[in-house]
């Protein structure tokens, strides 16, 4: 019994130790198994919620910021270079890393969410059912081939104000889009000190996290509302029923 106890301590201590942390340049972090690196990659196993490990995998170190061991040592694979665009000291990308984990933890882009469903719905049921005005009633002289005689046929004519742009309904929703984008919108950030912002790579960070989620949030909410309001009318065909 004390052998299996022990066996199972051994096994046990070293799932533990092996659950090094690797923190990616996204700003995003995983539990991993680190096995090896060399100039190009590191060779790691991810570590399940059960703590048993996945399968072999590497991942370039132009994406890898630190490995940070369970004994506490780190290891920074991230380097401060221009050559390869990497303008900011460790320490700043630190607080931009920061900034980036803060912002998917507070942000949430309920608003740009709703907001792009309702222009995607709105420019698809105008693309469907234009403003039409000047309505007239005309008549049109009409022949019977049975009867031979001469029937006169009434039917309303108006004009329509269309968009005359083929695939006009990019431009709104592209406008939209590039308004998100901008990210001018700084009052409701929160993260859990505010002081942090004071730091600019902090702020950056954050700015980028932020910008990325509205321009999904937008993407998809407008595309897609825009997609379901023109196949739904295809679909039921209300004006034919």
């Amino acid at each position: 019994m004390k052998r299996i106890i022990f066996a199972f301590l051994i096994v046990f201590t070293f799932q533990t130790n092996a659950q090094d942390t690797l923190k990616l340049l996204s700003g995003k972090s995983k539990l991993i198994q680190l096995l090896s690196h060399d100039y190009d990659f590191i060779y790691y196993k991810n570590v399940k919620e059960n703590g048993e490990f996945g399968r072999k995998k590497k991942k370039n170190l132009d994406h890898i910021f630190t490995v940070n061991y369970k004994d506490s040592a780190r290891q920074y694979f991230y380097q401060q270079d221009t050559m390869f665009d990497n303008f900011m000291s460790v320490n700043e990308m630190e607080y931009y890393l920061e900034g980036r984990r803060q912002g998917r933890k507070h942000y949430k882009a309920y608003k740009t969410m709703l907001v792009g469903a309702a222009l995607g719905a709105g420019v698809g049921i105008y693309s469907l059912f234009p403003i039409k005005y000047n309505k007239k009633e005309k008549s049109v002289s009409l022949r019977d081939s049975v009867t031979n005689s001469i029937r006169t046929v009434s039917y309303f004519n108006q004009d329509a104000l269309t968009i005359p742009i083929p695939y006009w309904e990019i431009f709104p929703i592209g406008c939209y889009l590039y308004y998100v984008s901008t990210n001018k919108n700084t009052q409701e950030y929160k993260a859990d000190s505010m002081d942090m912002f004071k730091k600019e790579a902090f702020t950056v960070g954050y700015k980028q996290t932020v910008s990325d989620r509205k321009l999904l949030a937008a993407f998809g909410s407008s595309v897609g509302s825009f997609v379901m309001t023109v196949v739904g009318y295809f679909v039921f065909d209300p004006v034919e029923k």
